[in-house]
């Protein structure tokens, strides 16, 4: 069966699937707590640097503002703490997950595809309707990882969650600032009443973590080079 219509039933799936627990986290977004910042993302929302992807060391696909067109995102900043990681529930595109996206009220801040590729939709301060949880939204940047196999297993192919780990260790060392740990880096279970990241997933978390700590430990001893239409990164966590 051709690679696309694979894809094609599996957005439909995603689509449908009721047993998520993404989301905003709350009814009423206008009840969010205050920024932690002195200017929310809405006051930087105009300019060159509204759509910037992170200053990644590898290529990220930017799907910022097709995301941001669908409304399933909310334009504040917070300081993050943590990282969580998500499946697609599905052998998805980058393309793919929007277009889930686009129909379900979700969103997260990064895809990782089958290949290891990476895919940015929400800025990483910004309040992504991913974890189902209004402090899990606020706290942590999540990273949705694509399907090598559907249910019951939801396996994740090693290219996909190595990369994913190691896009973590980035966010640990240039945006949050602390080592992960146990303590900050989570699967969607841990905001909300769901299977995600899925089986596979948690009977590797210790891989995980520390293919993350790798990466962070190498960012953390790595002067980064940042790109003038990067996303900006708070100067406190510059070195």
């Amino acid at each position: 069966m051709p690679e696309k219509n694979v894809a094609d039933e599996d957005v439909k799936a995603a689509i449908e699937r009721t047993d998520t627990g993404d989301g905003p986290g709350t009814h009423n977004l206008d009840d969010l707590p205050e920024s932690d910042f002195a200017g929310s993302a809405e006051d930087d929302a105009a300019g060159p640097q509204a759509t910037a992807t992170i200053p990644y060391d590898r290529p990220v696909e930017d799907f910022i503002d097709e995301l941001s067109a669908t409304g399933h995102v909310t334009h504040t900043s917070y300081m993050k703490t943590s990282v969580t990681l998500h499946h697609n529930a599905g052998r998805l595109s980058h393309q793919g997950v929007l277009d889930v996206w686009t129909v379900r009220p979700a969103s997260a801040h990064f895809d990782v595809d089958a290949a290891g590729d990476v895919a940015q939709y929400v800025k990483v301060h910004e309040y992504a309707w991913a974890v189902g949880n209004t402090v899990g939204n606020q706290s942590s940047i999540s990273i949705e990882m694509a399907n090598a196999t559907l249910a019951p297993h939801w396996t994740v192919a090693e290219s996909t969650w190595k990369n994913a780990a190691r896009l973590a260790g980035w966010l640990f060392a240039e945006v949050i600032g602390e080592r992960p740990s146990r303590s900050n880096l989570f699967y969607h279970h841990k905001w909300s009443a769901t299977l995600c990241a899925g089986p596979y997933m948690d009977r590797i978390y210790d891989e995980v973590l520390a293919a993350a700590q790798v990466a962070y430990d190498y960012f953390k001893d790595t002067h980064p080079t940042f790109r003038p239409d990067a996303e900006p990164v708070p100067n406190e966590r510059r070195r």
